[in-house]
């Protein structure tokens, strides 16, 4: 051992003579630098999301040295014609191997320690806390180290194997094979999420990774798995080739090197098996998930199906290994005994006659089910508990359904090109419950999951609708902070407790994340460390903007009182449309952070638009197309009236960032614009703004566009109409003027 580890010292310092060998690991630091030092002002401000995106082109080129290293120290050393002399040193070809192994891994170490100071200055220059630095330099310094391991054995083993004239193009086809072919091309075209294990470096096109509080935990079983079968299968071909470099030096029992050689194959093969199970574990349970999915030609409205529940109380446990455990106690009102539509004007359609129907998530087993305190006969079909309508009491008006089941909620999911995500999870620091998969009872709907026309599998957001339901929701046993969508009180003794009356229901979402707040401005931002400065600068733009707004309004805008913001591509349906576009729940709007998406003024408006209209403001692009229009084939102007909000907020606060407008250039908006311009100039703006005010408060909220095939929730039924004819009857009895009025209706208005 002590010659060996002389022997790596030697080979270490012959390496540090060599100019390109100091010089790289210096240029991969200036890369790291000159993507995070000065990030674009605007683009995103987290430098944890711009160095997670660095450490994969990093990543990818720096493989391809050690795989180079391994080839020289072997065909242009140890086994060059001129080191003959070299065999007669009291060093076995194990010994060779390892020492040269441990040179070649000391030296690669440099681009580790290299890289993450570099990132470390850049992190330090933008205000992170140590934790998050520390937290994002482990996980990357141990997906480098592992990468540089197996990149090392494989050059090694083969310039043993062959000539230098073979073995440098085998190492470049290896290393294009194993760093980008096989993840951008292989991967994605046949979904054979097991070649993951022969990765030289796991982040090329990795979905899972770029969120700082959940990518490791989400991707650490995997990783570690393949990290146990990297390292095995780098020790085998370094010991093949130390049985390869035997016929160079031959040792006195010329079988044995074979023989272990034979044994570190078989070890191989056995640390392959628990990364293949988990492949093999999450295709079946994603089958299975398929195979309860509603078919995209036979997908129904799920509003169709919902049943009027008038309460919901939840006790859930978090149990050792990520267990769940709930009982779900459900006020559900009958006439007679019969279930009530949740669509007060349209009849309710069961899934199956006389049949009462809850959906609950198919990952999840129910114990029991007890109606007003007795236990009955149940069913359980792939989402669905089903029981008969006739076990209801017809003389009672509600009826207490008392549900208790439990599971792991695990939900990985392949999505298109070999993206993964996660539909649902629950960790010790991390924790993702969408109200809309069903992590507990809903009333009716259709089912909580499809399948495109790809037979890929969605979620469906639509099916958490609970009209009027008031929530009481406790949970224990969760050892991170927890986020809802509802109102949470004080957390005593491990429990806390989220209330309050809701149609969207609960999300419930967990992870060290920080809250951001500002003095007098009710809105709040949950995000991670790398986003607090920038959120915090959002804050102090829009809290001048609400002030703004509520000058027009003449009203408080406080039903948004929290804001998710971080990179959530890695939850969810895996479709552009769902990654990319903001939506609210509640009293909450969520916007996925992306490299090139930051708390910008686009947010601004989406959080004006939600505060005014109750949407987000993604449907005026439709509206604009033709689709306000009433049966007689009138168009409405209610884009106009909400873009006049913002007209009017621009003209009296004069700030950089204006509202932008959703209207257009039409003939209606042309008309429009000059009454507001000659009311405010003659002195009528508040009667202008009680006149806007009697629109808004009849209702201007647009239809949100499917975030997924499988459709969402629409921010309203049915689209507002208000036609220029309505506007001006308005107008003439807020305005006294007759110079205001015009003289012509404009065309298609």
């Amino acid at each position: 051992m002590r010659v060996m580890l002389r022997q790596a010292g030697m080979e270490l310092r012959s390496l540090m003579l060599l100019r390109w060998t100091l010089l790289l690991p210096g240029a991969a630091a200036v890369w790291m630098l000159l993507h995070t030092w000065r990030l674009r002002p605007e683009s995103s401000q987290d430098v944890n999301l711009y160095a997670a995106e660095t450490h994969i082109m990093l990543l990818m080129l720096t493989t391809a040295i050690p795989l180079l290293l391994g080839v020289l120290l072997m065909r242009r050393d140890l086994l060059h014609p001129s080191a003959e002399w070299l065999f007669r040193l009291p060093v076995s070809a194990g010994g060779w191997m390892a020492a040269k192994w441990l040179a070649g891994f000391a030296y690669m170490t440099l681009y580790t320690a290299a890289v993450s100071a570099a990132y470390a200055a850049s992190a330090l220059r933008h205000g992170l806390p140590l934790s998050s630095i520390w937290s994002q330099i482990g996980t990357y310094a141990l997906l480098y180290e592992q990468s540089f391991a197996l990149s090392l054995a494989l050059g090694l083993f083969l310039g043993v194997l062959l000539p230098l004239r073979f073995s440098l193009p085998a190492a470049f086809c290896a290393w294009v094979f194993g760093s980008l072919f096989l993840q951008a091309y292989i991967r994605p075209a046949y979904e054979w999420n097991w070649l993951k294990a022969f990765y030289l470096q796991p982040l090329f096109d990795n979905s899972l990774f770029g969120n700082e509080l959940w990518s490791f935990e989400l991707a650490k079983d995997e990783l570690f798995r393949g990290f146990a079968f990297g390292l095995v299968f780098a020790l085998f071909l370094l010991i093949a080739g130390s049985a390869l470099l035997g016929r160079s030096k031959p040792p006195l029992v010329r079988s044995r090197p074979w023989l272990l050689a034979l044994a570190a194959f078989v070890a191989a093969a056995a640390a392959f098996l628990p990364f293949a199970a988990l492949q093999i574990q999450r295709s079946e349970h994603q089958q299975l998930l398929e195979a309860s999915a509603a078919p995209y030609k036979q997908l129904q409205d799920p509003a169709l199906f919902r049943f009027r529940l008038e309460r919901l109380e939840l006790e859930a446990r978090m149990l050792p290994k990520s267990r769940l455990e709930a009982e779900a106690r459900l006020d559900i009102p009958t006439v007679q005994g019969k279930l009530l539509s949740a669509q007060n004007d349209q009849p309710l359609k069961y899934a199956k006659e006389g049949t009462v129907s809850l959906l609950l998530y198919p990952s999840l087993e129910v114990q029991s089910v007890e109606i007003n305190g007795v236990p009955v006969h149940w069913e359980r079909e792939a989402d669905s508990i089903r029981f008969a309508e006739q076990l209801f009491d017809p003389r009672l008006h509600l009826q207490r359904v008392t549900i208790s089941y439990s599971g792991v909620l695990n939900e990985w999911q392949s999505g298109p090109g070999g993206s993964e995500s996660y539909l649902a999870f629950i960790r010790n620091s991390a924790v993702y419950l969408p109200a809309s998969l069903g992590w507990y009872p809903l009333p009716g709907g259709d089912t909580l999951l499809a399948l495109d026309e790809k037979d890929r599998l969605l979620d469906r957001p639509a099916a958490s609708l609970t009209p009027e339901t008031d929530y009481e929701v406790v949970l224990s046993g969760f050892d991170t902070k927890l986020f809802g969508t509802l109102p949470a009180g004080e957390a005593q003794a491990g429990r806390l407790k989220f209330q309050g009356v809701s149609a969207d229901g609960l999300t419930l979402i967990g992870g060290r994340f920080e809250q951001v707040r500002l003095a007098g401005e009710p809105v709040e931002i949950i995000t991670t460390a790398g986003n607090v400065d920038e959120a915090y600068s959002f804050l102090e733009r829009f809290h001048e903007r609400r002030k703004g707004l509520e000058a027009v309004t003449g009203t408080p805008l406080d039903t948004v009182n929290q804001i998710f913001f971080f990179p959530m591509h890695l939850i969810g349906t895996n479709t552009d449309s769902a990654t990319r576009s903001w939506h609210a729940e509640n009293n909450t709007l969520f916007i996925p952070q992306t490299e090139r998406r930051n708390l910008d003024g686009y947010a601004e408006d989406a959080l004006s638009t939600l505060l005014l209209f109750g949407d987000t403001g993604r449907g005026a692009g439709n509206a604009r197309k033709g689709a306000l229009a009433n049966n007689s084939g009138q168009a409405s102007i209610a884009v106009e009236i909400r873009s006049a909000y913002a007209y009017l907020y621009n003209k009296t606060s004069g700030k950089d960032t204006p509202f932008r407008l959703e209207s257009k250039e039409s003939a209606a908006w042309i008309q429009m614009r000059s009454l507001i311009d000659a009311a405010y100039e003659n002195g009528y703006a508040d009667n202008l703004y009680r006149l806007l005010e009697q629109f808004r408060q009849s209702g201007l909220t647009l239809p949100e566009p499917p975030r997924n095939e499988a459709g969402e929730r629409l921010s309203a039924s049915s689209v507002p109409i208000v036609t220029f004819e309505q506007f001006m009857l308005l107008w003439s009895k807020f305005m006294p003027e007759t110079s205001l009025m015009p003289t012509t209706q404009p065309k298609g208005g």
